[in-house]
């Protein structure tokens, strides 16, 4: 049965900018409930396998390491967090957000709603791509080179990452193709002419996947090149697949404005142009990416929502 539940403010999302807020708005009082659609708390700090190099407290830790530091002081500190569904629906009337479908509908109203719900990993949408994931189908070269180390494997992606996934594997002993779907690059002007010049790293642009094969493992990977409609084929232990990030907020259509590529826009302290509703964190930050400013921003907007709710004077 559905069920509906009364707080000062709702919070969708407890990675970094999120879990920051509510630390705050408790400091300052103020009953906060976070909802997270993952199994756990962190958000994408659990993707970030390499060393923190943007936070001074947690500079050298990989990011499921502080992601559990974050966890153990938001049970120390009794915060509220709910696992394990996505928020659905955003209704500014009334100002509530609603997770699950249904019958098993919850829905659970604010003073104020905070949107720090993050990214999530673009995929490639090919066959192949999600029975095999864990199977060879990866999305960090950091956590996994070394199962595939000394074996041929491929990294799709143009960007710093998808380059620097390359270059992680071929020091490895991987023979490594390299797919991008351009003839040019976004990544780091250095790593890319590593890549260029490394004997083990084939690049292949224009290069559009179709598929990724094998039976209980990545045995190959398929791609087209061009317009041209002829099938290459590949045999790789491993495909990387490095292609960029979306912002999750496919339940703020209609309701808080958005830019061209589903970014939330803000004002001063993370307002939207939703009455009542703010946003912080890579959600709404293309350009600054970083669990630093996601921390930082966090923390303005539970600022400013205590404004907003009478809690402090400007």
């Amino acid at each position: 049965m559905s069920r509906s539940e009364r707080h000062d403010v709702v919070i969708a999302g407890a990675g970094p900018a999120g879990l920051s807020a509510a630390f705050c708005l408790r400091g300052f009082g103020l009953d906060a409930l976070l909802l997270e659609e993952a199994a756990q708390p962190g958000g994408q700090l659990h993707e970030i396998h390499a060393p923190v190099r943007d936070f001074a407290l947690g500079f050298g830790w990989d990011g499921p390491r502080l992601a559990g530091h974050l966890l153990a002081d938001a049970r120390a500190a009794e915060l509220s967090i709910l696992v394990g569904a996505p928020v659905r629906r955003l209704s500014v009337p009334g100002r509530w957000l609603e997770r699950g479908e249904g019958r098993d509908a919850e829905r659970y109203h604010a003073r104020a709603i905070l949107v720090a719900t993050g990214l999530r990993r673009r995929r490639l949408g090919v066959p192949g791509e999600g029975p095999l994931a864990g199977r060879g189908v990866s999305v960090s070269a950091n956590q996994d080179r070394e199962r595939f180390a000394g074996r041929p494997v491929a990294v799709v992606g143009g960007g710093t990452a998808g380059v620097e996934d390359a270059l992680l594997c071929a020091d490895a002993g991987c023979d490594v193709t390299l797919l991008h779907r351009s003839t040019r690059f976004r990544a780091r002007s250095d790593f890319l002419a590593r890549a260029k010049s490394h004997p083990r790293i084939r690049i292949v642009t224009r290069a559009t996947v179709t598929r990724i094969d094998g039976a209980e493992k990545v045995e190959a990977i398929a791609y087209r090149v061009g317009a041209s409609r002829a099938e290459r084929t590949a045999a790789v232990s491993a495909v990387f697949v490095r292609i960029g990030w979306d912002p999750r907020t496919d339940f703020l259509r209609g309701v808080a404005r958005l830019d061209r590529a589903g970014y939330v826009r803000t004002g001063e302290g993370g307002a939207t142009s939703a009455p009542g509703v703010w946003a912080a964190g890579d959600v709404c930050s293309p350009r600054w990416p970083s669990i630093a400013n996601a921390i930082g921003q966090g923390a303005a907007a539970a600022w400013e929502i205590t404004r907003a709710l009478g809690r402090l004077r400007s």
